[in-house]
């Protein structure tokens, strides 16, 4: 007796949360179009200590066990639990990779991770001018800040500091619960692609980073009209952008590796300024509408995996059929980056891979630095292809500059 209660102690004690609905959607997504992950990378000088960098995991990832969880049980009952298992730290070549693209890239950051048997977090160290280092989580286990949380510790640890820690088990329903009532209904797929129609068959998705010189304001706004702008080029249609909101200022004091962004959005007519949009986006930040959760979410927890993933496979295929989407297009600013450095490697600057998806048309993650701004683009190859993501990339690079101007001269 004294045995069983021994272990269903230790058992209690062990770090885990529930799987919320989001999280079940994005394992399912890591099967249909791996790797769909978060990529933060660090690029610096110096050097790489691959003891210490091991043993700085092993110590920032026992105090913010949510770096070490798998999926444990099914349907309604799935929770992500700590494995006590220590990320690993691995060392590859990058001398000949431009960090603009895919291609040339590790053969590392094609690979993607297991929700079931682990790990669901990595570090890379990366050889080559600069040295880059990235932090490769699962988006079913992370979102970009709870990925950033975890990094932070790794590099307090570099330097000898204790680690912060984060153990919260709070999910994005229940954080949202804390302040918003509301809720609303699934978005209609009637947006049009900022490229026009899919054409071809080639699944995945690619990416491209671009860096830009200058200091920039409220460049969602801005982003978010020259993408509409494109997409009109192609075809008349609905626009609308969705922005990720991250839900942890709404409870003072929390630090979390968990899951805890929500969706906002913001739709775009001919006559919209990006004025109008930071107006909105404030707006609706105000009435809090980045806790109003999907009612038809909830019901996910309890769909098979395998169910889940004939629904967005079919969804996909639908959308790819009709050139109408639930939004046009993600954009998320990650804003100033800490430029984390120790262990030998002084950072110089930050950037990550949006996780790649078909589900939407575009993904644009932005990050400034001190005098420049870096755009890192994803998108389905059916919408990038004959060169389309690269004209989208040249006219927002001059719409960009164009207002950065006129914004000097006024």
């Amino acid at each position: 007796m004294n045995e069983q209660n021994d272990k269903r102690r230790i058992q209690s004690m062990v770090y885990s949360r529930q799987l919320s609905s989001t999280e079940r959607a994005y394992v399912v997504y890591n099967e249909c179009c791996p790797p769909f992950l978060n990529q933060l990378f660090w690029e610096g000088t110096g050097y790489f200590d691959l003891p210490k960098w091991r043993e700085a995991v092993k110590i920032a990832s026992e105090a913010n066990p949510g770096s070490r969880v798998v999926v444990k049980g099914i349907t309604a009952l799935a929770r992500l639990v700590d494995t006590g298992k220590i990320p690993p730290v691995i060392e590859v070549d990058g001398s000949s990779w431009d960090g603009l693209g895919p291609e040339g890239a590790p053969a590392r950051l094609r690979e993607t991770l297991n929700p079931f048997e682990g790990p669901t977090s990595e570090v890379v160290l990366i050889h080559g001018n600069p040295l880059r280092v990235v932090f490769r989580t699962m988006h079913a286990t992370m979102d970009g800040r709870g990925t950033v949380t975890w990094v932070e510790d790794i590099f307090r640890c570099l330097r000898g500091e204790d680690p912060l820690g984060s153990d919260s088990r709070i999910t994005e329903f229940e954080i949202a619960a804390t302040f918003q009532k509301k809720g609303r209904k699934g978005p209609v797929p009637e947006f049009i692609a900022p490229t026009g129609m899919p054409q071809g068959d080639q699944p995945g998705v690619i990416w491209r980073r671009r860096r830009y010189p200058g200091r920039y304001s409220n460049v969602i706004g801005q982003v978010a009209i020259l993408l509409a702008r494109e997409a009109w080029r192609y075809q008349e249609g609905k626009f609308r952008v969705a922005i990720p909101v991250d839900m942890r200022a709404r409870v003072e004091g929390l630090r979390s590796t968990g899951n805890l962004t929500n969706l906002i959005y913001a739709e775009i007519s001919p006559s919209t300024t990006p004025a109008d949009v930071s107006k909105d986006i404030k707006r609706q930040l105000e009435a809090r509408h980045d806790g109003m959760i999907y009612w038809g979410d909830r019901p996910i927890r309890f769909l098979p995996l395998w169910m889940l993933k004939k629904f967005i496979v079919s969804n996909i295929a639908t959308k790819n059929r009709t050139g109408r989407y639930p939004n046009s297009g993600v954009l998320t600013n990650m804003g100033r980056i800490p430029v984390y450095s120790g262990g030998g490697f002084e950072g110089k600057y930050t950037w990550g891979i949006p996780p790649g998806q078909e589900y939407s048309p575009i993904f644009i993650g932005m990050c400034n630095g001190d005098d420049d701004m870096t755009l890192i683009y994803s998108m389905p190859n059916v919408l990038a292809s004959r060169e389309r993501l690269e004209t989208l990339m040249e006219h927002i690079q001059q719409g960009l500059i164009a207002s950065n101007t006129d914004a000097k001269k006024g």
